[in-house]
């Protein structure tokens, strides 16, 4: 081997091994931020969510160019990018950014599992103002990790799922009511009133609702 060659297989080397790096610290940052819980408050509620998705892509987009670069077929860099895809989706705080309803449908389950806490009488009993912690597989539906409790219809809660809050006071986020809300039922958004019908109906008892929903 001629020393040409040497110095292109050592600088090869050498990139593939930082290549790992920034895959291993990418994929650090995500998990850490997602562990920090970072909460959507104040201008955080603009800035946080953008900032978690754009970890998620560098990390997606490292993994996939590290598995092309050990010449990966196109199946598998094709099934990579859709799993990931979806963790991102599950994991990543994004409701703040686009109508309510694409979150709420992409995390059905998660939704639905709350609202059978709420039946079974698991969820919801808390009278905690700011509510108490969500199971830890469902925490990533609320900004603060918990449900609360903002209102009552026939003796059953009204719990909020908040996705964001303000500074000093009121937040949005999903409401659930286990029986169509009547026309006047107001809830406490931490400080801000709302009519939970003059928000956005998405099905199954599940509203969106902000301050100044009345």
């Amino acid at each position: 081997m001629d020393h040409s060659s040497t110095v292109k297989a050592g600088r090869g080397s050498w990139l593939e091994w930082f290549g790992w790096l920034g895959l291993l610290i990418a994929w650090t940052c995500v998990i850490g931020y997602d562990a920090a819980n970072v909460e959507n408050v104040s201008l955080l509620t603009y800035v946080s969510p953008r900032f978690e998705l754009a970890l998620w892509l560098v990390a997606i987009g490292l993994t996939l160019w590290r598995l092309k670069q050990a010449r990966r077929g196109r199946l598998v860099l094709a099934a990579t990018a859709v799993v990931l895809g979806i963790a991102c989706t599950q994991v990543a705080s994004w409701a703040v950014l686009v109508h309510p309803a694409p979150y709420y449908v992409t995390h059905r389950y998660a939704f639905d599992a709350v609202a059978a806490g709420v039946r079974d009488g698991s969820i919801g009993v808390s009278d905690e103002y700011y509510g108490e912690p969500l199971p830890w597989y469902l925490r990533d539906l609320s900004t603060t990790g918990n449900v609360a409790k903002v209102g009552e219809q026939d003796r059953v809660p009204v719990v909020f799922l908040p996705q964001w809050l303000g500074i000093p006071d009121d937040a949005g986020g999903y409401v659930f009511c286990d029986c169509y809300p009547r026309s006047d039922l107001t809830v406490d958004l931490f400080g801000a009133l709302a009519r939970v019908r003059a928000g956005v109906d998405l099905g199954n008892g599940w509203w969106y609702l902000e301050p100044g929903d009345l």
